[in-house]
């Protein structure tokens, strides 16, 4: 076997068994140095009398090998999450389950996302091939599930005197109105949502619902079973 060298870029061109192999213009043919890796052509240079691994193009080859498969890793760690997730979707759909049994699956499948995220910077970081090789990531990245509710259950969290003084009012109250006939068309809810915040403490302020209670009606959803 001889390597084909591209003399003006410096770089392996291929490499050929054929011990007739006409050198183009440009190229020269050589000896492979001794451990040379024909996967890894770009790692080397030629620096005028010989083929040198180039620390630099080694570092780039073997960072993108490792995020490659970081992705991938990550990709059938989602995968196998599919049935959770499928079983919290149909348990909500059929009044089994809630939101919050879907929500925790979405926030496990996201937790794999940022954490790969997290391991490809982390390989960015590291400044040598060996250390890219060895390094081993895992699902680290804490992910809060958002606090969803359906409409109904939102609803449920507001007593039935409270739910007659705001119907009575959103009619003359120009500032309510208009949120509440957007969550009226909403199908879920969220506390976080900050549309959601400030029309409940609104609520309050504008005295149809009790001091305090506000606070009461935005704590945190039913817990995922």
């Amino acid at each position: 076997m001889k390597i084909i060298v591209d003399l003006q870029t410096k770089t392996v061109a291929g490499v050929t068994a054929d011990g007739d192999f006409p050198a183009g213009k440009n190229q020269a043919l050589i000896v492979p140095p001794e451990g040379f890796d024909p996967d890894a052509m770009g790692d080397y240079v030629f620096d005028g009398s010989e083929l040198v691994r180039d620390a630099g193009a080694m570092l780039s080859r073997a960072k993108a090998a490792r995020k490659a498969r970081i992705k991938l890793e990550a990709a059938h760690l989602i995968e196998a999450d599919d049935w959770k997730l499928q079983r919290a979707r149909e348990r909500e759909a059929a009044g089994w389950g809630t939101l919050a049994e879907v929500d925790a699956a979405l926030a496990a499948r996201e937790s794999i996302r940022r954490s790969s995220n997290a391991a490809e910077q982390a390989v960015d970081a590291l400044t040598d091939a060996a250390s890219v090789q060895a390094f081993v990531w895992a699902v680290d990245v804490a992910v809060a599930a958002p606090r969803r509710m359906t409409h109904k259950q939102f609803m449920a969290r507001f007593t039935d005197a409270e739910i007659q003084a705001m119907l009575k009012a959103f009619g003359d109250n120009p500032a309510l109105r208009p949120w509440w006939e957007r969550f009226s068309l909403a199908r879920d809810i969220s506390l976080d949502d900050a549309v959601t915040q400030n029309g409940v403490q609104a609520l309050e302020a504008a005295g149809l619902i009790g001091k305090g209670r506000a606070a009461e009606v935005l704590a945190n959803a039913p817990a995922a079973v």
